[in-house]
């Protein structure tokens, strides 16, 4: 398959391309080792174009935007100079190092090169179908495991998610994040499809809509409601009443379908209990925990922060002298929960600003160039970010990195901003 769809491609730069877009397509069934392969293919294509291709003058881009959508990372970098922890401040550099690296690539690439429809869909195509598989292997792995045999519980099941999946162990709200961007993608896919294929395609989208019900992030389930509220407000009049609310059935029917499970977790964020006492049990209320920790913490230094090595100590401390929980086991570290504050507690102000501004700019960019698709996704991942430290682990990095900088720099054809508006 590989070869045909690299045939339709000409030049060394294209093919390059193309195998860029496939990686990224192929993200939700790389092992993790090889999670980042996409920033290398990314890599190896902005050395051919330096080496090979001068810069086109009519696609000039302000040398600013690379400067400023990197910029996180040179924060970071400097903060290890009065961060108490270099081991982790170090390990945050090499995890964070695609947002340094992910905007240069695509800034020097698209000022060489044009992008394709046809590229952009090997892309979304193959992201899709790598999701559902990604979704089955969950399925039979707990299948493996007892779950739906009734033997083990669905939150057994998800801790063993990070950590025995095969190569492929993610935590459940990367795992569920990895399907959401899928679910996203297909109504932009739905009319590529007729007869069997579609019914196929129909199917795939149900297995991860199933999927992301069982695992019920809170975070991620409210961004993509989210997202997919702003898709059907823009695509009112083509889609039609009668069709959304039919999809909207089917949703309510999903629901009801595991309404204990979905009701526990909504009714745990509603519950008085949740925020007049710690529990360490329930996620929410350890969050809110968490979350007066990080404010305490950033009152001491809120212009420049503590350094990006020193969340998990300053949490940890905080925890510890303020509610008395300790945590033995390394794994079970609290990082603060939400980007926006983690950043903060790193960089202060001035860190947390830059990072306000350079989502800014993503989103004026979608608009100005009408790309609903993008603009979805921008809503998903600021959403998710007000619950978690997705720039602290490499999947939340790499889905980031690639795909906003991706949509951000790219030099779309008409043909391909008509089918993404």
């Amino acid at each position: 398959m590989t070869q045909v769809v690299l045939s339709k491609f000409n030049s060394v730069e294209e093919r390059l391309l193309a195998f860029v877009m496939i990686s990224m397509g192929l993200f939700p069934i790389l092992p993790n080792k090889l999670k980042p392969l996409p920033v290398v293919f990314l890599m190896i294509l902005t050395l051919w174009m330096l080496i090979r291709k001068p810069k086109t003058k009519s696609k000039s881009i302000p040398l600013w935007q690379p400067v400023l959508l990197s910029s996180l990372l040179l924060l970071y970098t400097i903060s290890l100079i009065y961060t108490s922890d270099l081991k982790v401040g170090f390990k945050r550099l090499e995890t964070g190092a695609s947002l340094l690296l992910v905007p240069w690539f695509f800034y020097i690439i698209s000022a060489r090169t044009s992008y394709t429809l046809m590229q952009l869909k090997i892309l979304l195509y193959t992201y899709f179908w790598a999701s559902v598989c990604y979704a089955f292997i969950i399925i039979i792995f707990f299948i493996s495991i007892g779950f739906y045999s009734g033997d083990q519980t669905l939150e057994y099941c998800l801790s063993w998610l990070d950590g025995m999946l095969w190569g492929l162990s993610q935590h459940a709200i990367y795992a569920s994040m990895i399907l959401a961007i899928a679910i996203i993608m297909a109504p932009y896919l739905y009319k590529d499809y007729a007869g069997w294929k579609r019914i196929v395609f129909i199917i795939g989208a149900i297995v991860l809509i199933y999927l992301l019900f069982l695992m019920f992030r809170k975070g991620v389930i409210i961004a993509i409601a989210l997202s997919m509220l702003v898709f059907l407000y823009n695509k009112r009049k083509e889609i039609g009443l009668l069709k959304i609310g039919l999809v909207g059935a089917v949703l309510i029917i999903a629901g009801l379908f595991m309404r204990d499970k979905i009701s526990e977790r909504v009714m745990e964020m509603f519950s008085v209990n949740t925020y007049a006492q710690v529990d360490v049990d329930k996620s929410t209320s350890m969050r809110f925990t968490v979350y007066n920790c990080v404010i305490d913490d950033i009152n001491k230094s809120p212009w420049i922060g503590h350094g990006v090595g020193d969340g998990y100590h300053l949490i940890e401390t905080c925890l510890k002298e303020k509610y008395g929980i300790v945590f033995h086991d390394s794994k079970l570290r609290k990082n603060s929960h939400n980007q926006y504050l983690g950043i903060w507690l790193y960089t202060g102000i001035v860190g947390l600003g830059l990072f306000l501004f350079q989502l800014f700019l993503y989103f004026k960019k979608a608009k100005a160039t009408k790309n609903l698709f993008f603009t979805q996704l921008i809503i998903f991942f600021t959403i998710v970010l007000f619950t978690e430290n997705i720039l602290d682990r490499q999947t939340g990095v790499l889905l980031f990195a690639l795909f906003l900088n991706l949509f951000f720099f790219m030099q779309l054809a008409p043909d391909s901003k008509k089918q993404l508006q």
